[in-house]
């Protein structure tokens, strides 16, 4: 008895119809899951660049720059800022720190930032002087624009005009409004100006040369400015200007 065995059909080679479906397909797989494979590798990726920033060796704290202030401040800022030297700069808490140096009372404003690889830039924005204030105990506090007082001087400094208010709480808006009607005269003007008293916010005097300057309060100083620069050309024991309206001459 003869057995007939099945004929077993050739396995498709490279160059059939099937192969070639076959390489469609993966193509297309492979298609669809690039976008996929791409966003893997990213965040890998970036998964590896922040962990490196965080505890890297080479990205840690290494100096400490100030500017803004001269190199005796500048030392000050660096204490006050206690910047943690060794450790991961991307770790390091930096508004604490400028919360630190902007305790200190001659800062008026400060930032403090990162500099890759290694260092903390510290730019610190000083309070100006504005004017002295005479202290009990003997000397001057320099008070800024703002009528805060940041420094001490032991005598007179050029170009500061003395204000002679108290330092207390319950003084300070008779002593800003002096220090506003300070900064509101004209450059020449008021290098000419001694000294200043304000018994109240709506009482500034100024005191130029043997004349006195009755300001009243800061408000319309600039007009107040302008009428005084023209009326200091004729001699005068008192120049009122509360009422620039109807400045009066004594």
């Amino acid at each position: 008895m003869t057995t007939t065995r099945p004929l077993r059909r050739p396995a498709p080679g490279p160059g059939s119809t099937s192969a070639r479906f076959a390489a469609r397909a993966r193509a297309a797989r492979w298609r669809h899951r690039r976008p996929l494979a791409v966003v893997v590798v990213l965040a890998v990726l970036l998964v590896a660049l922040a962990a490196f920033l965080s505890v890297g060796p080479a990205l840690v704290v290494r100096e400490v720059s100030v500017s803004g202030v001269g190199a005796t401040r500048a030392e000050q800022v660096r204490a006050a800022a206690a910047a943690p030297m060794g450790r991961p700069l991307a770790q390091v808490d930096t508004p604490a720190m400028a919360e630190r140096v902007r305790a200190l009372p001659f800062v008026e404003a400060v930032t403090v930032g990162r500099h890759w690889p290694s260092t903390l830039d510290v730019v610190v924005q000083a309070r100006t002087p504005a004017a002295l204030v005479p202290v009990a105990s003997g000397g001057f506090r320099v008070v800024d624009s703002a009528g805060v007082a940041f420094a001490s001087a032991a005598a007179p400094l050029p170009g500061l005009p003395v204000i002679r208010v108290s330092l207390s709480e319950q003084a300070r808006p008779a002593l800003r409004a002096a220090v506003a009607v300070l900064a509101a005269l004209p450059a020449p003007v008021r290098s000419t100006v001694q000294s200043v008293t304000a018994g109240s916010p709506d009482d500034v005097r100024l005191t130029v040369g043997d004349s006195t300057v009755v300001w009243g309060g800061p408000d319309h100083s600039e007009r107040k400015a302008a009428i005084y620069a023209v009326l200091r050309r004729t001699p005068a024991k008192v120049y009122d200007l509360s009422s620039p309206a109807t400045p009066v001459l004594r």
